[in-house]
């Protein structure tokens, strides 16, 4: 019962997209690989937002996030997190506690990439999940 009261918290949370741009890539199976988020490119503006309240719990090059480039991660509760990647810069630091659409940095492209975009996942206890069904 403790999984879909987890569950049932991230769904009764509204996010919102960190970025305004195409999704370029999906979460699930890519290129003979699986990809553990979604690419937001073809951008309108480099600016990154928060797509939810929380706290900021890790911010640049982080270890065992490698090609992920400059990262911001934030801690939303109930185990979950979300991580915004290949930032070309971040405005954020550890400890930072965030309102939903507070500015975390700009859109970019360090770390393993092909060009400037976001690449934004959800985790739960660690764990890669689908954030599209949370979406609006």
């Amino acid at each position: 019962m403790q999984g879909v009261r987890a569950v049932r918290v991230v769904k009764e949370t509204q996010f919102i997209w960190p970025a305004y741009g195409v999704v370029t890539s999906v979460y699930g199976p890519r290129w003979g690989a699986f990809h553990p988020g979604v690419d937001i490119g073809n951008l309108r503006t480099l600016a990154v937002r928060s797509a939810a309240a929380g706290r900021v719990v890790g911010v640049g090059y982080i270890a065992g996030y490698e090609g992920y480039g400059n990262t911001v991660i934030v801690d939303i509760g109930n185990g979950y997190q979300l991580l915004y990647a290949h930032l070309s810069r971040f405005t954020v630091e550890v400890g930072d506690d965030l309102a939903q659409g507070a500015p975390i940095g700009s859109a970019g492209c360090t770390g393993h990439c092909y060009g400037t975009h976001l690449h934004f996942e959800l985790r739960k206890n660690g764990r890669w999940a689908d954030i599209t069904p949370f979406l609006p």
